[in-house]
């Protein structure tokens, strides 16, 4: 059974694609790990080499081979406490780095494992922040208000047609200062950003049972093939893949 663990600043997958994941990238910080084995992931050289796991940067291209590998991904949002964390502490300006490294702690896959089956959420949210060293300040950085306002207003109105003069009114700022203000708080382009949030909400849909058609409208595509494309392109996947295989993926929502 694989398992999806939704919390609203990371996502944890736990088990096995049934294909090679294609060249991608995401605006979200991800750390894959193989439980018990190796992947394969194309070097700087195209060269394919065998990995424990990797730590990659928001928007890194990269192609890893995990056909049939129990994996563990985390995907974690860059904006997020724990997203700055790691981004600022173990990647530190590099697109990838190699897990286990010096910067990041080994997890305990047996100890994982039994937390998963239990469902003790909270233990696992604890582990994977220990894998990082993660240590919560009291220093929280405020969003620029208008910047702020333009992810409100996108949030709710993610399936309608959002326009950059609409969020230009939003924002009240002219189109290229509200895309040089937004990438410099956000780290990815508005497109980027909402072309994203729209993938998360079809996941969602499609693992609720619905049609990849519905979920497509539903989030905000012109239609089923544009989301298709888009969501082959920033997870590596097509999304029938995770419709054919759903009623096999158990979700969770912690609290």
């Amino acid at each position: 059974m694989n398992h999806l663990v939704i919390w609203k600043d990371f996502r944890l997958f736990y088990g096995s694609h049934p294909r090679t994941v294609t060249e991608h990238s995401h605006p979200i910080v991800q750390l894959v790990l193989a439980v018990r084995s190796t992947f394969l992931s194309k070097d700087d050289t195209g060269i394919w080499t065998n990995k424990k796991g990797l730590l990659v940067a928001p928007n890194y291209l990269h192609e890893c081979d995990a056909k049939n590998v129990p994996i563990i991904s985390v995907e974690i949002d860059p904006e997020s406490s724990l997203g700055k964390w790691v981004l600022t502490n173990q990647l530190k300006n590099r697109p990838i780095l190699n897990y286990p490294s010096n910067d990041i702690a080994t997890i305990d896959i047996d100890e994982f494992s039994v937390c998963l089956n239990n469902e003790d959420w909270l233990a696992i949210r604890t582990m994977i922040e220990k894998v990082f060293s993660f240590r919560q300040t009291d220093q929280t950085s405020q969003k620029d208000k208008r910047i702020q306002d333009v992810l409100d207003f996108i949030s709710n109105n993610i399936n309608q047609n959002i326009t950059s003069e609409r969020l230009m009114e939003v924002a009240h700022l002219s189109e290229s200062r509200l895309i040089h203000l937004f990438k410099e708080v956000m780290g990815l382009p508005i497109r980027n950003y909402i072309l994203w949030h729209r993938l998360q909400i079809v996941i969602e849909l499609i693992l609720e049972g619905n049609l990849l058609t519905a979920a497509s409208y539903e989030a905000g595509f012109a239609d089923q093939a544009h989301m298709t494309r888009t969501f082959t392109k920033m997870i590596g996947i097509p999304p029938s893949l995770i419709a054919k295989n759903s009623k096999f993926v158990q979700v969770s929502f912690p609290q």
